[in-house]
């Protein structure tokens, strides 16, 4: 096989070989309910969540609950939700 003939094998995405990923983190409590409040919070707004769990690590001094989105419309939609109820979120 020729170079050419690989990279003609190669199906292009609109969206490129790397897909863009929407990942926020969120403090939240240490409390019964910390994380279905917030899942609460955003399915109300009827937004998708694609993965979310718990991160402990040194970077976070304490538990960070780490959410991610399919598109960025919902990312941003539960953004703005999130910073309104008085969430601390970081972005990267």
């Amino acid at each position: 096989m020729i170079a050419r003939d690989y990279r003609d094998s190669i199906d292009i995405l609109p969206t490129g070989p790397i897909s863009r990923s929407y990942i926020l983190y969120c403090d939240i409590a240490d409390e019964p309910g910390g994380i279905a409040t917030i899942a609460t919070l955003l399915a109300m707004e009827q937004i998708n969540i694609k993965n979310i769990g718990i991160i402990h690590n040194r970077e976070f001094e304490d538990g960070v609950l780490r959410i991610e989105f399919y598109e960025d419309p919902g990312y941003q939609k539960a953004l703005d939700i999130l910073r309104k109820r008085n969430y601390t979120v970081y972005v990267r």
